[in-house]
């Protein structure tokens, strides 16, 4: 996985943003959502990222 690679166009948040943000503990969507601030434009990213930060939570080594 690129971690430079865009996960939210409409907010230029960045794979690497979303992860480092769950491994440092902030693990709810909602948190992570208000956090970011993605969806908030097309909302064509949400899915794809909430999957990306229920797997970082439940596999952060996969991550590290």
């Amino acid at each position: 996985m690129n971690p430079n690679k865009e996960a939210c166009t409409c907010k230029n948040i960045k794979y690497k943003d979303i992860i480092d943000l769950v491994l440092s503990g902030v693990t709810e969507i909602s948190d992570v959502q208000a956090k970011l601030r993605y969806g908030t434009g097309c909302g064509k990213c949400v899915e794809f990222i909430e999957f990306l930060i229920k797997d970082v939570a439940a596999n952060p080594t996969k991550y590290t």
